[in-house]
Formats: structure tokens, C-alpha cells, sequence
């Protein structure tokens, strides 16, 4: 769960309803995308930061946080190829620009 008031991501167990962890991520948190079979989580705050987590047995890893561009806030991830998309309203040039990153 991300949660917009204190810019966190929270881990819950489904089967004890219980959390498992609480990490930073960009302030006010608006999409996260899940690549099932790379087990990341991604998760794009209207900010304009990305964090991106590695799924562990209980709970999540933290691989990363950065800013990426302004209005970077949609993410969504292709299972085929494992690539991550975030569309801009308006990129470097003023026109509506779409990034495209694989990840490492």
C-alpha cells in the first residue's frame, strides 16, 4: 500500500493482517506496477520519483529512488519484456513523451 499523507509503502501479510514493513518513497505516491516473474515493485509519485522494490518472502527489498522526470507518476510494466513505461503529459520538448526504461 502506498500511502499519500507520509510518502510511504507499506508491506501487509494476507495472512496474519499484519504489516511487515514501512520504506520511503517519492512524496505523494499515485501508481505502482508489479513485474510478477522479475518479483519488482514500482511505485511513481506525482513528484516525479520512482522507487523501485525487489519482492521478498514477507515483505520488500529497496533497489532504488530517484526522480525521474516531472509529472512521472503513471507507471505500468510489460510482463513479456519486462520493460517499464511512464507516459509524460509533456516532456523535455513540450510535447507528450513516452520513457521507456529496462531495467538492470
Amino acid at each position: 500500500m502506498a500511502c499519500d499523507g507520509n510518502a510511504k509503502l507499506l508491506t501487509l501479510s494476507l495472512r496474519t493482517m499484519s504489516f511487515t514493513g514501512a520504506f520511503d518513497v517519492g512524496p505523494s505516491p499515485d501508481v505502482l506496477a508489479f513485474d510478477a516473474a522479475k518479483r519488482r515493485l514500482y511505485v511513481s509519485a506525482e513528484s516525479g520519483v520512482v522507487a523501485v522494490f525487489a519482492e521478498t518472502r514477507t515483505s520488500a527489498r529497496p533497489l532504488g529512488m530517484s526522480f525521474l522526470a516531472t509529472e512521472a507518476h503513471t507507471v505500468a510494466v510489460d510482463p513479456a519484456t519486462h520493460l517499464v513505461y511512464f507516459p509524460l503529459q509533456s516532456g523535455s520538448n513540450g510535447q507528450p513523451q513516452l520513457l521507456i526504461m529496462r531495467p538492470t
